[in-house]
């Protein structure tokens, strides 16, 4: 042990100055050669010493390509994230990725699509989220549809950038005009966006209505009460985006015509709470919601609504074939 420490001190001190001993002319074999010189001879990158410095050297370096290659996937893990987290503007067409690994939401947007350029002689499409489509297992929707030739394209979880995107990619393709369309959406949107930005993104689909069919009329219904008590937060941004809405639709003409949602109806008189008979779970409605809302408060403005166009259209064939 001690001539290997003296040795490997003597390298070290070799290396350290650079001062190495001369080379053995007569060989290994030669006449003074012994294993000690010969090891005083090895160069310093020979030493046990040296190895320990490479070999220290290389677990550094695959230690730190281990730690950036760790922080590289973690940064590109952090930004996938917040990118998945950016907030939607209400106003800007939206196709609904997140959460739709089965492809529910495209496939029946590919269908709403399909309807829209079969169809013939429509008087009316609906248009909203899934308090839209639930119209559909309604006893209401029956009595509708006993009147009128109608279209649901309601599709559940919807928010106003959603409804852009479909009517934007083919749920828009009538041949000819409806007679009316009616357009309920933004309950989604509550709790995320503010009132006034919810309104734009609905008045952006009804932008898109009158230019599409300038001549069809468009009902732009209140979005229903939310939660159980009057003193939440979500039913005051409601009460905002509703009134909104009246505003905003007054201005437009008579071809844009707000509908009220019933409250009075499914509200208690005194605590404005949200009866369970009106309510599955204070967002959706039941039967009797439906008939409110449905029959009591959109089928007249439907029905007047599709009279006016089978009028206009009455007067149109008659100037068509000179008879006016």
């Amino acid at each position: 042990r001690n001539g290997g420490t003296i040795w490997m001190k003597a390298l070290t001190s070799w290396g350290a100055s650079g001062n190495w001993p001369a080379p053995n002319r007569k060989g290994r074999s030669g006449k003074g050669s012994s294993s000690k010189e010969s090891l005083k001879r090895l160069p310093f990158w020979l030493s046990r010493r040296a190895m320990w410095v490479l070999y220290s050297m290389i677990a550094t370096f695959v230690i730190a390509q281990i730690i950036v290659n760790v922080f590289v996937a973690s940064s590109k893990k952090s930004s996938t994230t917040a990118g998945n987290k950016v907030k939607d503007s209400p106003d800007k067409p939206v196709e609904r990725i997140r959460g739709q690994e089965d492809k529910r939401w495209i496939s029946l947007h590919n269908e709403y699509a399909q309807e829209s350029r079969n169809a013939h002689s429509i008087d009316v499409v609906f248009f909203g989220d899934s308090i839209t489509q639930h119209m559909l297992n309604s006893q209401a929707w029956e009595e509708i549809t006993k009147m009128h030739k109608v279209l649901n394209f309601g599709v559940g979880g919807d928010r106003t950038q959603h409804l852009l995107w479909r009517m934007d990619n083919g749920e828009l393709e009538f041949k000819q005009a409806p007679k009316a369309v009616v357009i309920m959406i933004g309950t989604n949107n509550l709790g995320v966006d503010r009132p006034a930005e919810i309104a734009e993104g609905a008045f952006k689909a009804v932008d898109r209505v009158r230019q599409k069919y300038p001549t069809t009329i468009i009902l732009l219904v209140a979005i229903p009460p939310r939660s159980k008590f009057a003193e939440n937060p979500i039913r005051r941004d409601r009460q905002l985006y509703n009134e909104i809405l009246e505003q905003r639709a007054a201005e437009l003409g008579s071809s844009v015509r707000f509908v009220a949602f019933p409250d009075n109806e499914v509200l208690h008189p005194s605590t404005r709470e949200f009866s369970r008979k009106y309510t599955v779970d204070f967002v959706h409605l039941t039967n009797r919601a439906y008939e409110a809302l449905v029959i009591k408060a959109l089928l007249p403005e439907i029905s007047r609504a599709v009279a006016g166009a089978n009028h206009r259209n009455s007067r149109n064939e008659q100037k068509r074939h000179g008879t006016l």
